[in-house]
């Protein structure tokens, strides 16, 4: 009697291979895997460079820690600690609200600013290697539905 290896996968059924989920997942998987590696080189997270990107584009007075968590459907406690991280690496510091003296305001710095242009270049070649085997047609094409599915989700800006 043979024994089957863990590492030996299966065949994937024609089920899974013709299923959006199983396919988006398989596709998430793939990419955060390879932008992960790259990012975990420099000390951080993808979820840290989500909130290190939002901050950037936001500019100005920065924005709250609840707009945040609801924009990128983080819960808000890891928010917090992932600010916390940023602040850490003075990547972005908090001040009071001076509308709300209960809420922070978080901006980039100098600093974040600067390793946020790193890192998206980080995460883009992560993102190539991962898709490696796409054409630059199908990865236009992938980026117009993900966009048009994700916007359906986002407020008009």
């Amino acid at each position: 009697m043979s024994e089957k290896r863990a590492a030996d996968p299966l065949p994937l059924p024609a089920e899974l291979l013709s299923s959006p989920s199983f396919q988006l997942e398989r596709l998430r998987r793939r990419t955060r895997d390879e932008v992960e590696s790259r990012l975990a080189e420099e000390d951080t997270t993808l979820r840290e460079f989500w909130v290190l990107a939002c901050l950037v584009e936001v500019g100005g007075d920065g924005e709250n820690q609840s707009r945040l968590a609801a924009t990128l459907l983080i819960d808000p406690s890891d928010v917090v600690r992932i600010i916390d991280r940023l602040e850490e690496k003075n990547w972005a510091g908090r001040t009071r609200d001076p509308q709300d003296r209960r809420r922070q305001l978080v901006t980039a710095t100098k600093k974040g600013r600067k390793a946020h242009n790193k890192l998206a270049e980080l995460i883009a070649e992560g993102e190539d290697a991962a898709l490696d085997e796409s054409t630059s047609k199908q990865l236009k094409h992938l980026r117009k539905l993900a966009r048009a599915i994700i916007a359906e989700d986002t407020p008009a800006q």
